[in-house]
């Protein structure tokens, strides 16, 4: 992801859970609330998803996933996606459906369709 959509500061992302919205799926949380200067994401995997490896390889894709569906997140909001504890048995497309439904559900993504084809490369 590049370096102006990462969202980075203990005080950003305690701002963002203090005073943002929620939408859940199976496998990850949305956290959302508006922002001062455009969009970023920031990506969070606790002690419940599994060990570190396993913590950094579901903290990658799901970065890898946000970074394909920034075109059709909307802007002007700051995002943080908490990974579940079931998220590091599940797979890179069942990830992909995911986040698509959580944002869905928040009303963030513009084209469900067109975002998880961009995420699957197609």
């Amino acid at each position: 992801m590049q370096k102006k959509y990462r969202l980075g500061g203990r005080r950003t992302f305690s701002y963002v859970y203090a005073k943002g919205s929620r939408a859940s799926g199976r496998y990850m949380t949305v956290v959302y609330c508006p922002a001062r200067r455009g969009m970023r994401i920031g990506v969070v995997a606790g002690k419940k998803v599994g060990k570190s490896v396993v913590r950094n390889k579901v903290r990658r894709r799901m970065k890898e996933i946000a970074r394909r569906f920034i075109p059709y997140i909307e802007n002007g909001y700051n995002y943080i996606l908490v990974a579940s504890a079931l998220s590091s048995k599940a797979s890179f497309a069942e990830l992909i459906s995911d986040m698509s439904a959580a944002l869905t559900k928040a009303g963030k993504l513009s084209d469900k369709e067109k975002a998880e084809l961009a995420a699957r490369g197609k």
